[in-house]
């Protein structure tokens, strides 16, 4: 292989002798690297398979002689000095094989010192036409036309672009002047300034509208260059042409479009403005003149955006003005507006930063004076100020209904009291959960059968959230608002006397969704335990170690699991009966935190989450039982651990304030919604999270609630939504009393 700097010499000969000959010369005389050929097939098989920088061609070879090799690259234009050999002084045939292309004529014996020089200077005719050959290939294959013209601009050269843009072929365009591209639509003073600028010996650059071979017109930006070759005096120019054609169509349509744009502004009746970056107004429509009652005149003398803006709303156009440049969205669009003279008036501002090469260079925007509105809503909110005073005051339970979704979307205070839910919880509500499954069909039914002006009275009964049956009177109105079909409902208690609440409470709906929870939550171990099981027993001669493993680790993870899911029930079934007993002993917090976190080290770590762990320094104890403790900050953690996406953080700390130890556990994850913090700690209660499916019964934190209060201790909650959770554990420090035997 040769290297970079090292040139490769074809010796083809036949004999073999002259081969090693030549080879041996060639590495003595330069930095060579020969290849040998022994015919002339052979050697144009070399040639087309590496490069080749000389050949030294015998000219007598079997089957194929040097000078039927000249005549092959000849032919297929394979341009490489060649260098003939002979034994024959015979100069008509030195001269036949000088025509054909051959680069010099050697007889045999082969002087040393001819063939140094004469190799040397074919070296140099090899890189010359090399670079000859890219350059012309580069010019043959340019997108730009390329013309090459003698000094009175007859055409001598055109590329295959040139014949592409103007649909003239060579045969058309060499040997006729330049000016068949004329379109006629140029002064003559234009050309007269090209010819006398290139004439001088500089280059002209600049756009010219030309004509094609069909008649039809296009634009171009080119560029003319004298060429001189051997001295300074000038023997041709070239012309190198881009087609911007299509560019200066989308100009002028651009500019076309822009024009259309100011027409339509200035027509638009409500204020336009365009502003930059600093916040001056750089363009106004009509509207804005009449609505703010400054002049143009004023206007192109200076006026920012905070003219037009009420002093007591700068500071706020301001901040959002910021948010719009650094293309954040908002909805906060009203300000109150200012005239020349002071006045104030009502308005939204809509507004997108101005875009220029990837740049905000501005704001741009619409002004819509909401005078008139305002007006409107006052107007409709003393009425409604009107009817909310009536509607409250009606002593039975009325509620409005949706006619499309059957939600609730308005209520009196006693529908409140009524019902026994929140206004959070009645907006959630679907109307037919007001009644019991066996009539709510019914219900649903004759709301759906009214009309718009029609009534309908009937009897019926609803169960309150606390699952108490309460016999109602109903009677039912629809009416279209805003376009819609909305109901109206009023519920009158028409029972001697309620029915027991402790009968049918919450606590029912919950423990049927707790059994349906702990149902799943029990099948799906147990379908894994089973498959892979049976897998084992079926499968256990045909598997490899390494998949009988992998099943018999998934089997023992499940069994945990279920093992865990089972001793929450139990816990919780022990805590409803009273019969949980708790082995309290003097314990070291600090110690049982270390371990739980080193047990659950593993877990965070696959999850990819830091799990750390800080202790305030000096010893603390606490009365407690140690494994229920630990079952506890492991119920916690395990939260932590399943709610806190990869790369999160988890961190425990233990602290000493007033006599009382302090555990705090935080997390960075998805957090608990405000609307369920007040409910986590109930029994069988789960935070909805359907774009998660994570698994738990909700017997957790009411298991952990009950063992910190049995120690004396109390627990307390902050969470954001999306940023993560903190628990508070607060337990009495040991007292001397407590560790003394009894």
């Amino acid at each position: 292989m040769s290297t970079p700097d090292q040139a490769t010499i074809l010796i083809a000969d036949d004999s073999a002798v002259m081969r090693t000959l030549l080879s041996q010369i060639t590495k003595r005389i330069g930095n060579y690297l020969p290849v040998t050929a022994d015919n002339g097939r052979a050697a144009l098989s070399v040639i087309s398979s590496r490069q080749i920088d000389v050949i030294l061609l015998d000219i007598n070879m079997p089957e194929m002689s040097g000078i039927d090799v000249l005549a092959h690259m000849q032919e297929h234009h394979i341009n490489i000095p060649v260098i003939m050999i002979s034994g024959s002084e015979d100069i008509e045939q030195a001269v036949t094989c000088l025509k054909m292309g051959a680069y010099e004529y050697l007889v045999k014996p082969v002087d040393p010192n001819r063939l140094r020089v004469t190799l040397k200077n074919a070296l140099s005719e090899s890189k010359l036409r090399r670079e000859v050959t890219i350059l012309s290939t580069a010019i043959a294959n340019s997108p730009l036309s390329i013309v090459i013209t003698d000094l009175e601009g007859t055409i001598e050269y055109i590329n295959p672009a040139f014949t592409t843009i103007t649909g003239y072929r060579a045969d058309e365009a060499l040997g006729r002047n330049i000016s068949i591209l004329k379109s006629g639509t140029h002064d003559r003073s234009l050309y007269t300034k090209i010819w006398t600028t290139i004439s001088k010996g500089r280059n002209w650059q600049g756009e010219i509208r030309n004509r094609k071979k069909n008649g039809e017109l296009y634009w171009q930006y080119t560029m003319i260059s004298p060429v001189s070759l051997k001295s300074s005096t000038i023997s041709h120019y070239i012309a190198v042409n881009q087609d911007i054609t299509e560019k200066k169509n989308t100009e002028k349509a651009l500019l076309a479009s822009q024009q259309r744009f100011r027409e339509l502004t200035e027509l638009l009746p409500q204020p336009l403005f365009e502003t930059s970056i600093d916040g001056r107004i750089t363009y106004a429509n009509a509207a804005a003149f009449n609505t703010f009652e400054f002049t143009r005149e004023e206007f192109e003398q200076g006026v920012s955006y905070i003219d037009l803006i009420a002093p007591e709303e700068h500071e706020r156009i301001a901040r959002n003005l910021k948010k719009k440049l650094g293309g954040a969205t908002f909805t906060d669009h009203e300000y109150l507006a200012r005239r020349k003279d002071g006045t104030t008036f009502p308005v939204l501002i809509y507004s997108a930063p101005i875009i220029q090469d990837g740049q905000t260079t501005g704001i741009r925007g619409i002004i819509l004076d909401i005078t008139g509105r305002k007006q409107i809503e006052e107007t409709l909110r003393q009425n409604q100020e009107k009817y909310r005073n009536l509607f409250q005051s009606i002593p039975d339970a009325v509620i409005v209904i949706d006619g499309a979704s059957g939600s609730l979307v308005e209520w009196n205070q006693e529908a409140r009291s009524f019902f026994e839910a929140s206004p959070e919880e009645l907006a959630a509500m679907h109307f037919t959960a007001l009644f019991p499954e066996e009539t709510a069909a019914r219900a649903s039914a004759l709301f759906s059968e009214l009309t718009v002006g029609s009534t309908t009275t009937f009897e019926s009964n609803i169960v309150t959230r606390y699952g108490v049956r309460i016999d109602v009177s109903i009677s039912v109105g629809a009416f279209a608002s805003e376009g819609a079909v909305r109901y109206i409902g009023i519920f009158r208690d028409i029972t001697e006397q309620k029915k027991s609440e402790e009968l049918i409470r919450e606590n029912i709906r919950l423990k049927n969704d707790f059994i349906s929870n702990v149902s799943h939550e029990l099948r799906t171990p147990l379908f894994s335990i089973l498959g892979f099981s049976s897998t084992l027993l079926e499968e256990q001669d045909s598997l490899d170690r390494e998949t009988f493993r992998e099943f018999l680790d998934i089997i023992h993870s499940e069994s945990t699991r279920l093992s865990s899911l089972i001793e929450d029930v139990l816990t919780i079934s022990r805590i409803d009966s009273g019969n949980v007993t708790y082995k309290k002993s003097s314990i070291e917090p600090a110690s049982l935190l270390a371990e739980v976190c080193r047990n659950l080290k593993l877990r965070a770590e696959e999850k990819h989450i830091e799990l750390r762990l800080q202790i305030a320094p000096g010893p603390v104890t606490i009365y407690a039982d140690p494994d229920a403790f630990k079952q506890a900050i492991i119920n916690i953690l395990g939260n932590a651990l399943k709610f806190t996406p990869e790369h999160g953080k988890i961190s425990v700390s233990q602290s000493v304030s007033d006599k009382s130890v302090v555990i705090t556990i935080s997390d960075t994850g998805l957090g608990i919604p405000k609307k369920d913090l007040d409910h986590i700690f109930e029994k069988f209660y789960r935070v909805e999270r359907p774009e998660h499916e994570i698994e738990g019964t909700g017997l957790g934190l009411p298991i952990v609630k009950e063992i910190i209060e049995e120690h004396d201790g109390s627990i307390a909650v902050e969470s954001r939504e999306n940023h993560g959770t903190t628990f508070f554990i607060t337990l009495p420090c040991e007292r001397e009393e407590e560790n003394q035997p009894s």
